[in-house]
């Protein structure tokens, strides 16, 4: 394949959820010929631009069976990992600033009250309610990706036992 076509290839087989940017594919692939793991070759035409093809090498091929078997071990990881986490809400919205804040604001506000009801903070038709135990773990990532800046947070508890929950803070209708 030539570079823009492996770049659409990447992004179906990614469901849309990475698009390769050329300032990522071609020096990878600049790399990845530079270590003999593939070849390339360059398609003149006399309309539109040169297209330059690649192809694994026979070196390639030896280290993509490799890397498969390190992918097939971390996807069975990753499998494991979505089982044993029950997912009961994902939220991907858009915020000004302002509003951001207030949704901030409120589910910090929440942490110290024994349920929260994040369809009442996140936009949402299903009604989702999470108790927060003590203590609550914080992980905060701060990161750049190419001109975008991103700040990953994440809350953990270890929940209360059933009988525990059962003669406590129950939520109120």
């Amino acid at each position: 394949m030539y570079g823009y076509e492996l770049m659409r290839e990447l992004e179906k087989r990614f469901s849309g959820y990475w698009k390769p940017k050329t300032g990522t594919i071609y020096p990878a692939l600049e790399k990845l010929e530079e270590e003999g793991l593939v070849t390339s070759r360059i398609e003149f035409r006399d309309e539109g631009l040169d297209r330059k093809h690649y192809a694994l090498t026979a070196k390639g091929t030896e280290e993509l069976a490799h890397t498969m078997a390190h992918w097939t071990k971390m996807m069975g990881v990753l499998e494991t990992y979505r089982e044993v986490h029950e997912s009961i809400f994902r939220y991907d919205g858009r915020f000004g600033k302002e509003d951001l804040s207030r949704v901030l604001t409120t589910l910090g506000q929440r942490l110290k009250d024994p349920f929260i009801d994040l369809s009442r903070i996140l936009p949402s038709k299903t009604k989702v309610m999470i108790r927060p135990t003590e203590p609550v773990s914080f992980k905060f990532l701060y990161a750049k990706e190419e001109e975008k800046f991103e700040i990953h947070m994440e809350l953990k508890w270890t929940p209360r036992s059933i009988s525990e929950s059962k003669r406590t803070d129950r939520p109120k209708p």
